[in-house]
């Protein structure tokens, strides 16, 4: 069984059965210091978005955390640096693969099958990674002390993701666009909306589709900033056909 010790001059501290002197992790039989390792990393914070989200944030400690992926509460404290950093490593981690998903649909020569197919992509991100995207737009975690001006540049980033499609729909001269940031946010709450309550079981409670709901709730958007009706047929069905190919439906 592996040991693993911590070299301090103060001597050391036991928690759980881990032996620890300071702030760096040795390996007993080798005495090299054991850095933090990403895949664990990752583990803890899908963990702790999962607890988040089915519990609620009492249910988060370090004790559970370790718990989960197998091991001593000193993981967190290696990775993280403690308990008070974690929930902002959530959200982080959540904003950076949604940023991803986001980007992922290409930009072609017809913007508003462009906006439609980002959309499916943000509905399919919320559906594949649901304890992330509940952790990072519920109220559990919110701002938090440890968010920095480049965390909240990152969740802004992602907004702007979605502008530069509503702005391109606009200057198409497909949608009468004259606030790109009011019909971003229409927009936005449409597919979090549509999000939120698919994740609720809303769809499958009242037996109705989701994926021709949400997607009648797009040509209806598009109908309302002014487009033509046999357009947006004709884009939602481009859309409709990449994000099957992409596995977004």
């Amino acid at each position: 069984m592996l040991v693993v010790v911590i070299a301090s001059v103060i001597g050391p501290l036991l928690v759980d059965d881990t032996v620890m002197y300071n702030a760096v992790i040795y390996d007993r039989s080798t005495m090299c210091a054991k850095k933090p390792d990403p895949d664990v990393a990752i583990r803890l914070i899908e963990a702790a978005a999962r607890v988040l989200a089915e519990e609620g944030p009492a249910a988060v400690s370090a004790r559970r955390l370790a718990n989960e992926v197998g091991a001593s509460t000193m993981v967190v404290y290696t990775h993280f640096g403690g308990m008070d950093h974690v929930l902002g490593h959530v959200r982080r981690e959540g904003f950076r693969r949604f940023a991803e998903a986001l980007a992922g649909p290409r930009i072609t020569d017809d913007p508003v099958a462009d906006w439609m197919s980002q959309a499916w992509a943000y509905r399919r991100f919320a559906l594949d990674e649901p304890h992330l995207y509940r952790a990072m737009f519920g109220s559990e975690i919110g701002v938090t002390a440890h968010d920095t001006a480049e965390d909240a540049e990152a969740a802004l980033a992602t907004f702007a993701l979605l502008l530069d499609r509503i702005e391109r729909c606009g200057t198409s001269g497909r949608w009468a666009v004259d606030d790109v940031a009011l019909a971003g946010e229409m927009c936005w709450a449409l597919v979090h909306g549509f999000a939120q309550i698919e994740l609720s079981g809303f769809f499958a409670d009242v037996g109705r589709d989701p994926t021709a709901a949400h997607a009648q709730a797009m040509r209806r958007v598009a109908l309302g900033y002014g487009d033509d009706p046999d357009e947006v047929d004709a884009s939602l069905e481009r859309a409709r056909r990449r994000a099957a190919r992409a596995g977004l439906l």
